[in-house]
């Protein structure tokens, strides 16, 4: 999420956004994507082939689709993002201790997050044993505060491997996504929140969710988006119709032998005010190009309760916000299911 530029306007509709969550549990039975008559899916095999990625608000959603559909999801990568269910529903802690750091209480979501395994609310967390997961968040980051990072951190090692995570402070970017050379300056922030650090955040997250990846390819005439419909898994929550997609020449016919990373934007940088400069130049396609790997950047669209076009990180679609149940993390786990079926593209 990139938080700074909604943040007063977040505060006056705070109020609404409490009363929305009412009305939004009351939403009416959602369209089911997969089809019941379709083979069972394997999703241990599955999960080997899918990872996800995100800045900020996205990043909050990466981590939730990680720990709530661990079963289909074996890496996640989060920029300038906390730990799951920071926000616990409330605007004012996601404004507050979420942004800022200070008093966010690990040890909580963690009995949150296995009280929801042990109810079936959210993948057994059992299979987040073998995932991995790739934090980063910059001292420099005037919205999000270190400390939050460090309870990512934190939330993690309770569920994983010590060496399946990886914690990266440097280089001091801003508020954003960095990247070679594209975007601000790399301290600054702004623009389409890309920042040129002359570092490639998307190759590091990417080499180390998939530790066997090739050198990236830099062909732009080879890395052209593609328009993909996922109307069908998420009929509600804001996301678009359409979402970005890059497809590999060797996946375009069959996805059968590739992998699948889903990158998820921040505030104010999805395609009603930036267009396609996240999919096109955050880096990911050119790496995906060599490896077999699609990638999707599902869109939200803005709303009287999300004016900035934000990721669901503290509820405004229901209270089930960061359970499978919910509006966006079910769907992401039918565009996975649609994946493997080889029904997506």
């Amino acid at each position: 999420m990139l938080f700074a530029h909604f943040l007063k306007r977040l505060r006056l509709l705070a109020l609404l956004a409490l009363l929305a969550l009412s009305a939004c549990g009351q939403r009416a039975t959602e369209k089911r994507a997969d089809n019941p008559d379709d083979p069972v899916i394997d999703t241990a095999a599955l999960a080997a082939r899918v990872t996800v990625s995100g800045v900020s608000a996205g990043g909050y959603m990466a981590v939730q689709s990680q720990v709530a559909l661990a079963d289909r999801i074996s890496g996640a990568a989060a920029i300038a993002a906390g730990p799951y269910h920071c926000a616990a529903g409330s605007v004012a802690t996601a404004l507050g201790p979420c942004l800022k750091g200070a008093g966010i209480d690990v040890a909580n979501l963690v009995d949150f997050a296995r009280q929801n395994a042990a109810a079936g609310k959210i993948a057994p967390l059992t299979d987040l044993a073998g995932a991995r997961a790739w934090v980063f968040q910059s001292p420099a980051d005037v919205v999000v505060a270190s400390g939050v990072g460090d309870a990512q951190v934190a939330f993690l090692r309770a569920f994983l491997p010590a060496e399946n995570i990886a914690y990266v402070t440097a280089p001091e970017a801003g508020h954003g996504w960095p990247t070679l050379s594209n975007g601000v300056a790399c301290g600054e922030m702004g623009g389409d929140f890309l920042n040129a650090c002359d570092y490639d955040a998307a190759g590091e997250l990417l080499r180390f969710l998939y530790p066997d990846l090739d050198a990236p390819r830099h062909d732009e005439l080879a890395l052209e988006l593609r328009d993909v419909d996922v109307s069908a898994y998420f009929p509600s929550g804001n996301v678009a119709d359409n979402a970005f997609a890059y497809v590999p020449a060797d996946c375009a016919v069959s996805t059968e032998n590739c992998r699948l990373h889903i990158a998820f934007h921040g505030c104010r940088q999805g395609a009603e005010f930036i267009g396609d400069s996240f999919a096109r130049q955050a880096g990911l396609n050119e790496w995906a190009d060599g490896n077999s790997i699609v990638v999707i950047y599902p869109q939200i669209e803005k709303s009287l309760m999300n004016p900035q076009g934000c990721w669901d990180w503290w509820g405004y679609t229901g209270a089930d916000y960061d359970l499978a149940s919910s509006a966006q993390v079910s769907g992401v786990r039918a565009l996975i299911d649609a994946f493997a079926r080889q029904s997506l593209l």
